[in-house]
């Protein structure tokens, strides 16, 4: 097998990997949250997302730290130059170590004063501060072990991190739907099923990291401050850039909790969940093709990286339009039969609000993997800083208008969401286009192309509510698989050009043949 061959069949190994893995996780999700939501109030719920929010914001620091720690190494391994690849994982190894004690400190804090902290019912104060403790518990531990997660990123073994995740996503639902139904309901068991699978997972990238690198060895010995720095230097405007991703979208509980009230944060919690998980989903999907990327600048393969790149953009951009469709046509449905009880239309619209810049956003969602690839994160994170102020100056401009707590609800959720639609059009392609050393308007052709297959998979969408009423799970599936099988072959004209269409009914028609 050539090395073009199996560069693709690994592509697909680990896409298709990474897909069941997603799927898995939104199958627990999708099941767990309006089970959680029935059994504890959506008042507690929201309380579920906003520690992971708090979680967010604790780690900044360790951003800064670890995020290029898999581009390094990876470089490292591939160039052969194994002593410096030891010395940036056992300096990590140490280092975060360090930084997981010493954030237990404020942890403890926030915990302790939290009902001082925040709007928490009395009823659920001392539920809600467990649950804190265990999520906080589990982050810390992530924290310190996590450099052993970049094995199979390493060695694009990616097949083997979705297995985990797997494995980790259903023995999380086992274990909260176990408790939930054979004991009295509290809302720290998430936390506890949160636990035991960080536990998990610590095992699995140990076992992985000896079994993909018997090259690194962790020892003080190689303990460098200079490569700590080294990491420091690049992570740090990924640490910039995580700052201006809280200060534009993850603010959006804790601001509605602050300045709503922890109702509202309940109804934004559930609203943003599902986009939530589709632009997951894009960017599980970009990041399959951050091993190879690495791996090919490693070899100083400027050619293939162009390629792979340009494959990536039109591969997402030929699914991107399919889940902003169906929500948009039948949104309110979903929401309906989803957390039946709850304001469906409310639900619906700010959910509608949210995805507002995906039709231009998830087909570039690869584009975000070359600067971390090339080492080009400055410019990047210091335009997303000045946009998240921006974003931030007009909420509290906007809120100081509105009048009720819908208004409030909208401003929040569609201020951020305006800003990065403006983003998606306008920085990340051009800027992505100059990285890699292409024209500027590399990017928009695609960018039209995704656009236009959106206007008309929605037509198809809103078309297909007014003959299929969408009232039951088996009605709203068969009307969004029609609306995927319109979208899709929308998009083999759209999105593909007449050689591309060509080799790929060539490659169809020789898989029938064959079989």
């Amino acid at each position: 097998m050539n090395a073009e061959a199996s560069k693709g069949k690994r592509l697909a190994i680990n896409m298709a990997a990474q897909v069941v893995s997603f799927a898995v996780n939104v199958a627990v999700s999708f099941f767990l949250t309006p089970f959680i939501v029935e059994k504890l109030g959506r008042e507690t719920y929201g309380f579920v997302g906003l520690a992971n929010n708090f979680i967010s914001y604790a780690q900044i620091l360790v951003t800064a730290l670890n995020s290029m720690a898999a581009r390094f190494i990876t470089i490292s391994i591939h160039r052969e130059q194994f002593d410096t690849a030891n010395q940036y994982f056992s300096s990590l190894v140490i280092a975060n170590g360090i930084i997981a004690a010493v954030l237990t400190v404020p942890a403890v804090l926030v915990v302790a004063f939290l009902d001082k902290l925040l709007d928490v019912p009395a009823a659920i104060v001392t539920d809600v501060q467990i649950l804190w403790a265990l999520l906080f518990f589990e982050a810390l531990v992530g924290v310190a072990t996590s450099v052993f997660g970049s094995a199979t990123y390493v060695k694009n073994r990616l097949d083997l991190s979705s297995r985990r995740s797997i494995e980790s996503d259903l023995l999380r639902a086992g274990l909260v739907l176990a408790a939930f139904v054979l004991l009295r309901p509290h809302v720290y068991y998430l936390g506890v099923a949160a636990v035991v699978c960080v536990a998990y997972r610590t095992a699995a990238n140990v076992h992985y990291t000896h079994m993909l690198l018997p090259e690194v060895r962790i020892s003080r010995q190689y303990f460098r401050w200079d490569r700590l720095r080294e990491l420091l230097a690049s992570g740090v405007w990924n640490s910039v850039t995580r700052i201006s991703e809280i200060l534009s979208n993850e603010l959006d509980l804790l601001l509605t909790n602050l300045m709503v009230s922890a109702s509202a944060m309940g109804v934004v919690s559930v609203a943003k969940n599902l986009p939530a998980l589709i632009l997951a989903a894009f960017g599980m999907l970009a990041g399959v093709f951050m091993p190879q990327l690495n791996i090919s600048y490693a070899r100083n393969d400027t050619q293939g990286m162009r390629s792979e790149l340009l494959f990536a953009v039109k591969l997402l951009g030929m699914f991107a339009c399919i889940p902003v469709a169906c929500l948009l046509a039948f949104g309110r449905s979903f929401f309906a039969l989803w957390v039946p009880g709850e304001n469906a239309a409310l639900l619906a619209g700010l959910c509608a609000v949210s995805i507002l810049p995906y039709p231009l956003s998830l087909p570039l969602e690869p584009l975000w993997n070359i600067f971390t690839v090339t080492n080009k994160i400055k410019q990047s994170s210091l335009f997303l800083i000045m946009n998240a102020v921006v974003s931030l100056s007009a909420v509290f401009v906007l809120l100081g208008v509105a009048t009720t707590d819908e208004q409030k609800m909208y401003v929040i959720v569609g201020v951020s969401c305006a800003v990065g639609l403006i983003r998606s059009a306008t920085f990340l392609p051009l800027y992505g286009a100059k990285c890699l050393g292409l024209g500027p308007g590399t990017f928009y052709g695609p960018i039209c192309k995704n656009l236009l297959s959106l206007a008309v998979t929605t037509a198809i969408a809103f078309a297909l509510r007014q003959f299929i009423a969408a009232d039951s799970w088996a009605t709203l599936i068969l009307a969004c698989a029609l609306t995927a099988c319109a979208a899709l072959a929308v998009n083999f004209f759209v999105m593909l050009r007449r050689e591309e269409r060509a080799m790929f009914a060539e490659k169809i028609h020789a898989r029938v043949n064959r079989r």
